[in-house]
């Protein structure tokens, strides 16, 4: 029987700080497959859960019934470029502040989850360099993936096959919309999405993690600050995360 994610029973934050010093915040573009995907690794490393947090300004939005939205909260949910990420999480650090303590906490890290899709095509690229700029200036750390987040989940299963290169964004390729990698994920690693979007933890474990992560950095030009071709930096996150568990064994 698969394993699913339940987002409502995992608290997206506490009232408290936890007694770890070190926190990392998470900010995600995708609502779903990214949330619950960090919900199952903070679940799956000792010592973590208390210590990763999802940034979720849209909370209330997202649990309310589609036709009971306010225009207020269906303008919030459609927030949800990349460059709208660096704003939520100002947001989240100007509304926490007393709960968290940011000021006596500078080790906390910001992170941004997003792909990148269609947001460095000719009308989205100056938005897009301005959010690494402010994310660089705020020192937000950002994990990107090229084409989508879907490569991140793929690597954990499988090695990169010719096929996937052809739907990369590079300077000779734009974007375009496919299935390929859900397509991919449930086919030939039997590892598919529930619903297109939802996590199973019963196809994830420690292995696969470190897989996706050796695959992962094999892949990145550590000359670029994002994938210009298939990849994804979400390894370099899984590795503090990965840090934070291995600190509270010692």
């Amino acid at each position: 029987m698969p394993i699913l994610i339940n987002r409502r029973e995992t608290p997206l934050k506490r009232t408290v700080r936890p007694t770890s010093n070190k926190i990392i915040f998470i900010s995600c573009e995708g609502q779903v497959t990214e949330e619950e995907y960090f919900l199952m690794i903070s679940e799956m490393f000792d010592g973590v859960k208390s210590k990763i947090r999802l940034i979720s300004v849209m909370e209330e939005a997202v649990n309310t019934p589609q036709n009971m939205r306010t225009q207020e909260q269906k303008k919030e949910l459609s927030k949800s470029m990349p460059w709208q990420l660096v704003k939520k999480i100002d947001i989240f650090k100007e509304k926490e502040a007393a709960i968290y303590d940011f000021e006596h906490h500078p080790e906390d890290e910001f992170w941004i989850i997003a792909d990148v899709d269609n947001h460095t095509n000719e009308d989205n690229i100056e938005k897009w360099d301005k959010m690494l700029i402010d994310c660089n200036d705020k020192k937000y750390g950002y994990a990107i993936s090229n084409p989508f987040f879907e490569v991140w989940l793929l690597l954990h299963h499988l090695e990169p096959i010719a096929e996937d290169y052809k739907y990369a964004v590079t300077d000779q390729h734009e974007y375009e919309k496919t299935s390929h990698f859900k397509d991919r994920l449930r086919k030939d690693a039997h590892a598919g999405l529930v619903g297109g979007k939802g996590i199973n933890k019963e196809y994830y474990d420690l292995s696969k993690i470190r897989k996706a992560i050796h695959q992962a950095e094999q892949l990145h030009n550590k000359s670029e600050e994002w994938p210009h071709n298939l990849g994804s930096t979400v390894y370099l996150l899984l590795n503090k995360i990965i840090d934070i568990a291995d600190s509270t064994t010692i």
